[in-house]
Order: C-alpha cells, then structure tokens, then sequence
C-alpha cells in the first residue's frame, strides 16, 4: 500500500470506512500519488476495478473533491468542494452500499438483457413466418378458445405457484400479478392481430418463466404452444418456451 504523505492514522481510519455492507478493508486496494503539492487518493474495488473512490487531500491536510463510482444515481459522480473526515467517512459508508445495490442489480441486469435478446429474437422469427395475409385478427370463436385455455394455463400456474418456497405473501403477490396479465392477454385477443398478439403472449410467457421457473417446468411446453397461431406453434425453437420438467 502506497503512502506518499499520508500519516497511518488516517490510512488506518479509511480502512476503518471500508467495514460494513458485508465488505472488508481487505476488498479494496489504495493508491497514492502526488501532484504538485496535494495528493490524491484512490482506492478501488478489487473484483471489478470500475467501482472506484477517489478524493484529494490538500497540503492542510483537508479531503477535497470526491469523486465515486458508482454513484447514488450516475455511473461516476463527483463531488467538488472540501470536506471534513467525518463527512469523508460517511461518503465512504454510502458507497459501499451503492456498490452492493450494484452487485445486486448487475445480476438483474443480465436477466433484462437476456430477456430482451429472447424477445429479439421472436419478433424476427415471427416476422419470417406471418406473411401479410396472416396479419388478421381472431375470430370470435377463436378469441373465445384462447381465452378457455388462457384460463386453463393460469389455473395450472397458480397450482404449481402455491407449491413453491415461497411465503404466503409473496404466493399471493405473484398470483394477483399473474391474474392481471393473464386478464390483460385475454382483452388483447379482441383488439390485436394474430401476430401482435403472439408477441405479446411470448413477452409474458419469457417474464413468468424468468419470475417462476419451477412452475414453468412443471407446466412444460405442451400447455403453451396450444395457446400460439398455428403459423409458428410447430416451428417456435424450444428455447422460447418454458424449460421442460424431465422428470414428468
């Protein structure tokens, strides 16, 4: 560890601010460097070097411009202006849990893109296989059908909802959330084509089974393709639908 001018009580009491949110002093590096007659002082993350602090300390011996990242709302904010230790600790605290939102909705994060990539990649599929005289709208008997077995599904996930782990609460969370967008499925049968529609049934179908894949196991594949146009129910790749449970 680098300490050009700095005396080992103030090293010792940032290493002191690197405590808490689950992290250690040990998780972070420092660097030190002198510029003119300030020094400026870095410490970084060591599992993912982005996530930085950094500040100055003027030849009074006052920390000054803070800059951090990731910040409360910005990827980097700065921080103009002299601060006292305290305030230069509390800083330090508040990053530290910005650091572990981060961590946290990094892994979100993934699931979204991923998402977004699946969904991607069914709004071309789907495009390739309605031609434009596919672009029509259910009939009557069809959007009855639909909504029969749209009724049906949402029976099945909410049996295999109620035997998951989770607390009641949550169960019942997910299955009011459920209801809404099986209700909202149902009224877009009578207003979207066919093919728009598919789309939207599939956006719903990738989210529940991100939300609740054991259940989707436990429904397989079967039960969801009955629900897709004829134009793609036999042609859709198996990995745009719900992972089959093969002990079933």
């Amino acid at each position: 560890m680098a300490s050009l001018d700095l005396n080992q009580s103030f090293l010792v009491g940032l290493r002191k601010s690197l405590e808490g949110n689950g992290f250690t002093a040990d998780d972070f590096e420092f660097t030190t460097k002198k510029v003119y007659s300030d020094v400026n002082v870095q410490i970084k993350y060591i599992y993912n070097k982005d996530y930085c602090f950094k500040f100055v300390v003027n030849p009074e011996g006052q920390p000054q411009d803070t800059e951090l990242s990731p910040g409360k709302i910005l990827s980097l904010e700065k921080i103009p202006g002299v601060v006292s230790h305290d305030i230069l600790s509390f800083r330090i605290g508040n990053w530290l849990g910005f650091i572990r939102n981060e961590i946290g909705n990094t892994v979100v994060g993934r699931h979204i893109k991923d998402t977004q990539e699946k969904i991607a990649e069914f709004e071309e599929l789907i495009e390739n296989k309605f031609d434009e005289a596919s672009e029509t709208y259910f009939t009557k008997a069809e959007g009855k059908e639909l909504n029969a077995k749209l009724e049906e599904l949402e029976e099945m996930y909410f049996s295999s909802i109620e035997k998951s782990e989770k607390i009641q609460h949550e169960i019942e969370a997910e299955k009011n959330k459920l209801h809404e967008e099986i209700e909202l499925l149902k009224d877009q049968v009578q207003y979207l084509t066919k093919k728009k529609w598919a789309t939207a049934l599939m956006i719903k179908l990738v989210n529940w089974t991100a939300r609740n894949p054991e259940a989707a196991k436990q429904i397989g594949q079967s039960a969801v393709k009955t629900l897709l146009p004829k134009e793609i129910e036999d042609s859709l790749p198996s990995n745009f639908l719900p992972p089959t449970d093969e002990s079933n």
